[in-house]
Parts: structure tokens; C-alpha cells; sequence
């Protein structure tokens, strides 16, 4: 009896113990790096049915905080060997499959899509702006503005946070619903009002307020008219171009200068082409570093010479420099990034020249290696492989040209990436450019799970879960059966 007393108390705390490891992993799996995720997966695996349980709870209730998170929590079902795991598998692979191919269709009005490495120099001179505007409020009106410079400095932008500020500083003789509110906001005697009401109403993309935005823009104090150009960018509207484009040829004002530039490229229009390009002028390098940026958002041809123009009179020839403002590397960098985006022969041919240019600075080359994979042109490809192979070039240019390689999009280079993903100095370029391939890495990543290499094998398996083509789930379950 003593025996069987024990042995029941061993079954118990065994399984207490199994439950309190699996709740382990999977924090691990939520809050760890890449290699933690993977080895979690792995060790969850070993745990069979109850691992299994629990990750097919967390996965069905939506649990995990991202998608990435919930990548893993798959691989590590399929390390289970659960029987469950084909269906659940197929389920978020048809999901994952059927939301990348609407984004692919959500180009408007069958337009280029604009590269993604000038998206986020885009992005990153709004969040610049904005956290320019918060750094202006709070020398003017010192803690009066805390909460809408929070709002300002956030990287996702909410328009609830500037929405709530403006009504709480706002008191309204009309009544009215929250956006006819916000537009009488507008009009308040107090700025940090009618600053926030504008981000707001920019953020709610209202069209109501794009007449008493230009209005702002034409009369009001200058950071006011700043938050009304941001406002007017976001809202998208071609009627508010022709004032965009004077305030940006004649303001004073840099930062208006600068924030009119990139308001018109999320507008679009081609009218703002000669205007951009005059801009690339400026006396201000933050002001030429957004118009080059805009072009290349815009992919005018027309703008590649006088892109390439602004490179040349950078550089030191007999001694001196014709522009010195041309020698920012911000500037220069968002050159090469537009041109990147255009992407005609001209351009390309300008692009090796700055990548294979050793008195470049190193951040403007490796702009140059991004750029040059957005142009698809062979020529662009024989040049980045070259400098892949060379081994006594910086180890950040190599790996750029390696994600570089991986915008071309074809076989050939989808299997070299595969080739490369256990190597020390390039698995992770390897992996990150495999994702961006998309189907194009398919068969060989479905071909690499025969690999005896477990590590090897969970890698590929977590890139194909990532990409989320359903060709895989089959390979997937056979390999991990």
C-alpha cells in the first residue's frame, strides 16, 4: 500500500510538472528570440499529446499576440506529430495565403508598388516630423501639452488619442456628433487645440476638413499650418495639392517645406513633379532629402537626371565640391533610395557606380545595394552577386546585397538562399529574404525538409509556415510524421 501511495504521488506531481513546462515553452515562444522560439518548438514537440492540447487551445482563441508567435506555435503542433495538426496547419496557411494575395490586389488603379525600403524612409520622416512638432508644443506651452505630445511621438498613430485631447480642451456651444465637434475645434483660440483637432480629423482621413485645413495652412501660426499639412497628406486629396505646392516652393519655413513634400507624394499628384524636383534645390538638406524621396515614391522618370545631378555635385572634384548640402548623407541616401524606386537604366547605372564607390559613406552604399535589388534589372543582379562574392567588402554591404538578391524574385536565387541558411554570417539575410520571396521559395524550401539536420529542417519549416502557401502543408506533415 506504501508502494502504490507513492507511485499515485509521483503521477501527480509528474504531471504538474509537465503542465507547468508546457505553460514555460510557450511563455518562451511568446517572449523569446528566434533561436529560443525554435528550440521551445522542439521541446514542446517532445511533449506530444498535452503540448499539443494546450497550443491548439492558444492557437484557436487567438491567444498569442502576433502572427510571428503564432508561426511557432505551429511549428511546434507539428513537432508534436498531433493528428490535429494537418487541419489547423491548411486552416492558417489558406488564411495567410488568401490575405497576401488581396494585399497583392489592393494596388490602386493598377499602380507600381512603391519599394518598401522608401516606404520606411518615408515613415521614418513622419515620425521625425511629428516628434518635431511634440519638441516645438512643449516649448511653447510646457506641460499644458503632455498628452498630445505622447500622441505625436508614437510610432502607430491613433486618432482616438488626438480626438480625446481636442474635446477635452474644446468646449463646443453647438452640439453636434465627434467630427463636426473636431471641425469647430479647428477654429479655437487656443493652438495646441487646433493642432490636435487637425491631426485628428488628418488621422479619420475626413475629407469635411480639408477647406478649413488650407485655410490653417494659408493662415494660422506655423505649427498649426505644420499639423495641417501632415493632416492634408493623410487625408489624400488632390484639392489640396495646388496649396501644397506653393507653401512648399515659398514658405519660410523649412520643416513646412520639407512635411508639404511628403504630403504630396502620399497625394500623388504628377503636377508636383517640376516642384519636387525644383526642391532638390533647397537650401535645407532635410528639405531636398524629402523631395528626393517623394520622387522616388512617385517613379517619374523625368526626375532621374536631376536625382543623379544631385549625386555628382556632391562629390569633390579638383579639390572643392559644387553643392555641400549635397554631401549630407541623409540626402544622398534618399537619392539613391528614389532612384531605386524609379529604376530605369540611367538610374541603375548610377546606383553601381555609388555601391562600387569606396569614398561613398558606408550607410549610402548599403541604400545603394536596396536599391539596386528594386530595379530587377540584370545588370543590377550580376553587379550584387559580384559584391557578394567579394569577401574583402564590408560585411554590411554583402549582406545587402544578399537582400538585395532576394527582391529578383527567381529560382535560382531562392536556392542559394536556401543553401545559405545555417551560415554563420548570412543565415539570417538568408531567412529574411526566403520570406520576402514568397512562392518563388517554395519547392526549394519544401525540398529542403528531406535535410537530416533538425535544426535545418525546423528552419525551413518555420520560413514555409511564415510565407504561408498551402503546397506546403502536406511536405510539412509528412516531414514531421
Amino acid at each position: 500500500m506504501e508502494n502504490s501511495g507513492n507511485t499515485t504521488n509521483s503521477t501527480v506531481a509528474t504531471g504538474v510538472s509537465s503542465e507547468n513546462q508546457i505553460i514555460n515553452l510557450i511563455n518562451k515562444l511568446e517572449t523569446g528570440d528566434r533561436e529560443t522560439g525554435l528550440n521551445a518548438a522542439a521541446e514542446l514537440g517532445e511533449l506530444g499529446g498535452p503540448a499539443a492540447d494546450a497550443l491548439l487551445e492558444k492557437i484557436e482563441e487567438g491567444n498569442s499576440s502576433s502572427g510571428e508567435i503564432n508561426n511557432y506555435m505551429l511549428l511546434a503542433l507539428l513537432e508534436t506529430g498531433d493528428e490535429r495538426a494537418e487541419t489547423i496547419l491548411s486552416e492558417n496557411l489558406e488564411r495567410k495565403g488568401a490575405s497576401g494575395k488581396a494585399s497583392a490586389e489592393g494596388t490602386v488603379d493598377g499602380q507600381e508598388e512603391v519599394p518598401e525600403d522608401v516606404l520606411q524612409a518615408i515613415e521614418a520622416k513622419d515620425i521625425a516630423m511629428r516628434q518635431s512638432l511634440a519638441k516645438s508644443l512643449n516649448m511653447e506651452y510646457d506641460n499644458e501639452t503632455d498628452v498630445l505630445e505622447e500622441a505625436l511621438k508614437a510610432e502607430e498613430q491613433n486618432s482616438t488619442l488626438y480626438t480625446s485631447f481636442a474635446l477635452s480642451n474644446f468646449e463646443s456651444e453647438e452640439t453636434g456628433n465627434e467630427t463636426e465637434t473636431l471641425l469647430q475645434a479647428l477654429k479655437s483660440e487656443n493652438g495646441y487645440v487646433r493642432v490636435s483637432a487637425a491631426m485628428a480629423l488628418g488621422q479619420k482621413g475626413e475629407k469635411a476638413a480639408i477647406d478649413p485645413l488650407m485655410v490653417i495652412l494659408l493662415r494660422d501660426y506655423p505649427l498649426a499650418k505644420y499639423s495641417a499639412v501632415m493632416a492634408l497628406g493623410e487625408i489624400g486629396d488632390e484639392r489640396a495639392a495646388d496649396t501644397l505646392m506653393t507653401e512648399m516652393k515659398n514658405n519660410e519655413k523649412d520643416y513646412i517645406r520639407s512635411s508639404a513634400a511628403v504630403a504630396l507624394g502620399k497625394i500623388g499628384t504628377e503636377e508636383a513633379v517640376p516642384y519636387l524636383i525644383e526642391r532638390l534645390r533647397d537650401t535645407k538638406a532635410a528639405v531636398r532629402s524629402n523631395a528626393a524621396l517623394t520622387l522616388g515614391r512617385m517613379g517619374d522618370e523625368s526626375a532621374v537626371e536631376p536625382l543623379i545631378d544631385v549625386l555628382e555635385s556632391g562629390k569633390e572634384a579638383e579639390g572643392r565640391r559644387k553643392d555641400n548640402v549635397n554631401t549630407n548623407a541623409d540626402v544622398r541616401k534618399s537619392v539613391v533610395l528614389a532612384l531605386g524606386g524609379i529604376g530605369d537604366d540611367e538610374a541603375t547605372e548610377a546606383l553601381i557606380g555609388v555601391l562600387k564607390d569606396d569614398e561613398e559613406a558606408l550607410e549610402v552604399r548599403i541604400a545603394a545595394t536596396s536599391a539596386l535589388g528594386n530595379t530587377g534589372n540584370p545588370e543590377a543582379v550580376d553587379t550584387l552577386r559580384t559584391i557578394l562574392d567579394n569577401q574583402s567588402m564590408n560585411m554590411g554591404i554583402r549582406n545587402g546585397a544578399l537582400l538585395a538578391l532576394g527582391k529578383t524574385k527567381n529560382q535560382e536565387s531562392a536556392e542559394f538562399f536556401v543553401e545559405k541558411l545555417g551560415d554563420e554570417d548570412f543565415g539570417a539575410s538568408a531567412r529574411e529574404a526566403l520570406t520576402a520571396m514568397g512562392e518563388t521559395a517554395i519547392e526549394p524550401l519544401i525540398e529542403n525538409l528531406k535535410t537530416e539536420n533538425r535544426e535545418a529542417k525546423d528552419e525551413t519549416a518555420l520560413i514555409l509556415i511564415e510565407i504561408g502557401d498551402s503546397r506546403a502543408v502536406e511536405p510539412l506533415i509528412l516531414a514531421y510524421r
